[in-house]
């Protein structure tokens, strides 16, 4: 199962023309719970993977990094867009073993240049908590809003 899985890390990272060290960097950096780390391989992945043109939306990031969170399938079960609590989140890493974090992701895009995108981060995390995404997951979580205007990214990370 692992050289499968290694197997599926390498094709990927060249599906998607990431360097599999970018990635196991950046989900490095999630479960050590680096939060700088982590935005920075993925504020790099946003600067050298897509287009320009492919950021139209939210559902863009969502798929984008959805994709890349295949390389956690070992340790988590990976769930989009799946109703839970009083609607329906964007991705949730759901650890597979007791004593590892879980993460739940919200992602929000802006329309406009001047939108505060660390405030649209931080009302993405209060969104998760309000919609009580969370009420399926036991252990130790980490809310992470990402909130998006075209390549630039700001992230807020809360422990639960």
């Amino acid at each position: 199962n692992q050289e499968v899985q290694q197997e599926f890390q390498k094709l990927t990272a060249h599906y998607l023309k990431v360097a599999g060290t970018d990635l196991f960097t950046m989900f490095s950096a999630l479960k050590r719970r680096k939060k700088e780390d982590f935005k920075d391989k993925y504020q790099r992945i946003l600067l050298t993977l897509p287009s320009y043109h492919d950021l139209k939306d939210e559902n863009s990031y969502h798929m984008m990094l959805l994709g890349m969170c295949a390389w956690l399938c070992h340790d988590y079960k990976i769930i989009s867009n799946r109703e839970a609590g009083k609607g329906r989140c964007d991705i949730v890493l759901k650890a597979r073993k007791e004593n590892q974090i879980s993460y739940i992701l919200e992602f929000k895009y802006a329309k406009d240049s001047n939108t505060d995108l660390k405030e649209l981060a931080k009302t993405t995390v209060e969104q998760i908590k309000d919609r009580k995404y969370d009420t399926e997951i036991s252990g130790k979580i980490i809310y992470i809003g990402l909130a998006h205007y075209q390549k630039n990214v700001e992230i807020e990370w809360q422990e639960k």
